[in-house]
């Protein structure tokens, strides 16, 4: 006999088509009709909240009177919560994002006096590889996955799901979803007619006589006649014996059986049972990059600096750091950052991640402030504090922003040495819009708003230089920037020329060349906000022959091109299917070679006034080989160019197509040990390797559809995903600036190359302290030092955080191996005590190597 547990459950949606405004109101009803329910019969129990806490904290805010009724029945375990935050994506959002969900999940638990250590993740759009990573370090050993399973990934539902850096997590999935038993009946006749066909399904993958029964779906209420009616079913036949159950008793019952279960490593993308909407990574870019910004600014600028001013003697706004997260992964679901909504809810989506940018932002001013004005100064001018998060000394070219109303200014060292720098662009500055004193001047204070690029050497580790604006005087070095007709740009490892509008890349160090490298390319998308989806007939537009201007500046730290081109292209869908060139595609491109590096840096610029296309850039590789590698939360993966399953789909009936088009969270590479391209990219999360050319990378820059869903996509045929609703905003009209950088590869993943990447991802950031400021505070009266390090950690791990601990008057350092390869290290170097700890923040051994693809965490006292 099989044993059948069941799962009574709701999924919850924030936000898809409704809004949050919408599902709060519903909430109220909902939880008051479930509570009720179970304070009446006391023997139903237990309901799984969907395993995210913001359920409850949506509820306190409409219902803060139910606090303490609602407690009692998570007490007794009869409503079950956590370990989320959120019900997060995993492949578009942040490793550390992820981290605070959990860590937050957590701390909400503890407040309300329970916790599911089940990793549940009901409605992920796929499932990320390291996904037992992050569960794990929280000491979850188990996790219940729907989306991205199939039988030809792992032939059974239960199998042990290994990470590359050894992590492990014993894992079920829901084949058929977590609603594949929604609305029983509640008497026994009818449910004999409708659970044998769940139940067959449900049991035609498992490697046990164990079932998961989910009862539950969307915003769906409390079935609490389900379990009476199944404990009659028990005396009624003998093929199934069911229980009311939850995830862990499930997995309990799995262990006492003490069969071996099957074991899978990788990610789980396959969309043969259910639709895992490839295409969502490229959905709403503009969305896409906000997020982005705000994962990276906080977790790398802002936590460091205000660790470092803890550090200093200043206070750490815990909470308000805290709120920034919680706010960003209200906007994290699938749903939400997938950009699958309506253009009501990615409005509310983007205005949350905007929120949070301007709360992040003051905080960072405000910190600088307090910083520069502290800091004992050695030269005359205004004070330009530089601040390196890394934990290792570097040289970098730091962007700033100046406002002076001199013409001529220099900047130098404590030293008094004057620096070398470039100016980017400059622009006139009304200076009461910054400068709360001028706001009610009866005159207009213009200065120049001057950004500019300023080389600094040997800044400290996890900490500041400072340098002084003197302005009025002259820059202390010989170079105007020129303009040139040149069309070749060359430092000491790469040259990149340009010939009749084709752009051709060398690498100096293995003489390889990559003609025909950043060519724009223009097609179709029929697809709605789900899937992206290439008409029957497409027609792709290059850039080749519409380059419109360009030229050729010389200055002092890189050179650079910049090109515009003018494509014409088709106004929509219905132009595009009649051959019609009836608009233009104004695209500019900035491409620069630093002096000093390694890589060749691009911004893109587009003006986007079509609609129903998506627009690429294709980089070449001239790497003829079957797999490429991209970057993933905490480390990176290896993926075949074409999925084996393409094959397969339309003969076996797939929900929709496998293609190659993937996510990363910030790189891909193709390449050999002697050399081969990896795309580093600002928040662009997906690529694509073309079925006919598979030594190109197709870079996606954003698509731009209409539509919520639609029914009979060329790659995902059948019902609408979503609803069929239109959503004339994700046609993402209006300027999108896009940043990335090509590095060619000569020695395979090098040492060297991962430090270039690092570099790269991570910049080195200024401020200047004018003496003016947009709000006034009174003077902290602590004195800073000239330049400063709070430790160092200089090894080949890569940078993830500094921030302070979740629950202690302590530090967090968290740095990750990027690479497949086992990296040795040594402790970081600091004057009080350190501990080695997990993503939870609990204390562990410190076995001195970092595995493949993981984090290292330390607990600085």
């Amino acid at each position: 006999m099989k044993t059948v547990h069941l799962i009574q459950h709701t999924h919850w949606d924030r936000e898809w088509y409704f809004t949050e405004n919408d599902s709060k109101v519903i909430l109220y009803y909902f939880m008051n009709d479930l509570m009720n329910h179970l304070e009446k019969d006391l023997s139903l129990g237990p309901f799984i909240l969907d395993g995210q806490t913001v359920v409850l904290e949506d509820y306190l805010q409409i219902a803060p009177e139910q606090r303490e009724r609602l407690q009692q029945l998570i007490k007794q375990g009869r409503i079950i919560i956590g370990p989320w935050y959120t019900q997060t994506d995993f492949l578009v959002v942040g490793a550390e994002s992820i981290v605070r969900n959990l860590l937050l999940g957590r701390a909400d638990c503890e407040a309300w006096g329970s916790y599911m250590p089940v990793g549940y993740v009901p409605d992920s759009f796929g499932q990320s590889a390291q996904l037992p990573l992050f569960l794990n370090e929280f000491g979850i050993k188990h996790a219940v996955v729907w989306r991205g399973w199939c039988e030809h990934d792992v032939a059974n539902s239960e199998f042990i799901w290994k990470s590359h850096s050894g992590h492990h997590v014993t894992t079920a999935v829901l084949p058929w979803g977590y609603g594949c038993a929604k609305w029983l009946p509640d008497n026994t006749e009818k449910a004999l007619t409708v659970l044998p066909t769940i139940l067959e399904k449900q049991a035609r993958f498992v490697y046990s006589d164990q079932i998961l029964l989910p009862n539950g779906n969307d915003q769906s209420p409390f079935e609490y006649a389900v379990p009476a009616m199944l404990e009659r079913l028990n005396a009624e036949q003998k093929e199934y014996y069911f229980v009311k159950s939850s995830f862990s008793t499930f997995f309990e019952a799995l262990q006492a059986k003490g069969q071996q279960l099957p074991e899978f490593s990788g990610e789980l993308l396959s969309p043969k049972y259910m639709r895992v909407h490839r295409g969502i990574f490229s959905t709403r870019m503009d969305i896409k990059l906000l997020n982005a910004q705000l994962e990276q600014f906080v977790s790398q600028q802002l936590e460091p600096l205000l660790s470092i001013n803890w550090r200093l003697g200043l206070p750490y706004p815990h909470t308000v750091v805290e709120n920034i997260w919680r706010e960003a992964m209200q906007s994290h679901a699938h749903d939400s950052i997938g950009g699958c909504n309506s253009d009501r809810v990615n409005s509310m989506v983007k205005g949350r991640l905007k929120d949070g940018l301007e709360s992040a932002n003051q905080l960072y001013d405000l910190n600088m402030k307090m910083l520069a004005r502290g800091v004992e100064a050695t030269q005359e001018g205004k004070k330009i504090i530089v601040f390196n998060s890394l934990p290792h000394k570097r040289d970098a070219q730091v962007q700033i922003t100046l406002y002076t109303p001199e013409t001529d200014f220099c900047i130098k060292d404590h030293n008094g040495k004057a620096c070398r720098w470039q100016l980017i662009k400059e622009q006139p500055q009304d200076m009461s819009l910054i400068v709360q004193e001028l706001a009610n001047s009866t005159t207009t204070t213009w200065y120049r708003k001057c950004e500019i690029l300023l080389e600094v050497t040997d800044l400290p580790s996890c900490g500041y230089r400072t340098f002084y604006l003197q302005e009025g005087q002259a820059a202390g070095f010989e170079f105007e920037p020129q303009i040139q007709e040149q069309t070749i740009l060359e430092n000491q490892w790469l040259k990149l020329e340009i010939n009749q509008g084709e752009l051709t890349l060398i690498d100096k160090r293995n003489k390889q060349c990559y003609p025909h490298i950043l060519r724009l390319i223009d097609g179709g998308d029929s697809g709605d906000n789900y899937n992206y989806s290439p008409p029957e007939e497409d027609w792709l537009i290059s850039s080749d022959g519409h380059l419109h201007q360009f030229e050729c500046i010389r200055a002092p730290l890189m050179d650079s091109f910049i090109l515009s081109w003018k494509m014409p292209v088709p106004q929509n869908a219905q132009a595009r299917q009649e051959r019609q060139l009836n608009a233009i595609l104004e695209t500019t491109m900035k491409l620069s070679l630093p002096h000093n590096n390694p890589w060749l840096d691009v911004e893109v610029i587009v003006n986007n006034t079509t609609q129903d296309h998506r627009l690429q850039v294709e980089i070449p590789t001239e790497i003829q080989q079957e797999f490429h590698f991209a970057d993933q939360p905490f480390g990176l993966i290896q993926r075949e160019n074409q999925p084996a399953a393409l094959a397969l789909w339309q003969d076996e009936n797939w929900t929709e197509a496998p293609t190659a088009l993937y996510p990363m969270q910030s790189l891909v590479m193709q390449h050999n040990d002697q050399h081969g391209i990896c795309i580093v990219t600002e928040g662009l999360r997906e690529y694509e390797i073309p079925a006919s050319r598979t030594d190109v990378i197709g870079l996606t820059l954003f698509r731009s559809v209409g539509w919520l869903g639609q029914a009979n996509l060329t790659w995902r045929p059948g019902r609408a995903s979503g609803m069929v609703l239109p959503s004339p905003d994700s046609q993402i009209q209006g300027i999108h600036h896009f940043h990335f950088a090509v590095l060619p590869m000569h020695q395979g993943q090098h040492t060297d190359f991962w430090r270039d990447v690092e570099h790269w991802r991570l910049p080195a950031f200024g401020y200047l302290d004018s003496g003016w400021s947009q709000f006034k505070m009174n003077p902290h009266g602590i004195v800073f030092p000239e330049n400063y390090s709070l430790l160092t950690w200089d090894c080949d791990l890569h940078f993830s955080t500094l921030k302070k601990a979740q629950n202690e008057d302590a530090l967090i350092l968290r740095s990750w191996n990027p690479s497949f390869e086992l990296i040795t290290y040594e402790s970081p170097k600091f004057n009080t005590k350190i501990q080695q700890v997990t993503l939870a923040e609990s204390v562990c051994t410190n076995t001195g190597s970092a595995a493949p693809c993981a984090p290292v965490s330390w607990l600085i006292s």
